[in-house]
């Protein structure tokens, strides 16, 4: 269970890294910008999965 939580992990930090590398702004704050709407629209599709069960 580990191994599969952990490469679940390590594949939403890679898909947060392409999303970034798709962006055209490469500064400090829009890669925190960036990753925080990455993260609220994850938690927002779960939250809205798990509520509409």
């Amino acid at each position: 269970m580990s191994n599969e939580k952990q490469s679940l992990i390590e594949s939403l930090r890679e898909a947060e890294s392409q999303f970034h590398e798709l962006m055209p702004v490469r500064d400090g704050y829009s890669k925190l910008f960036f990753r925080s709407l990455f993260w609220f629209a994850l938690f927002s599709v779960l939250y809205t999965v798990v509520t509409g069960l």
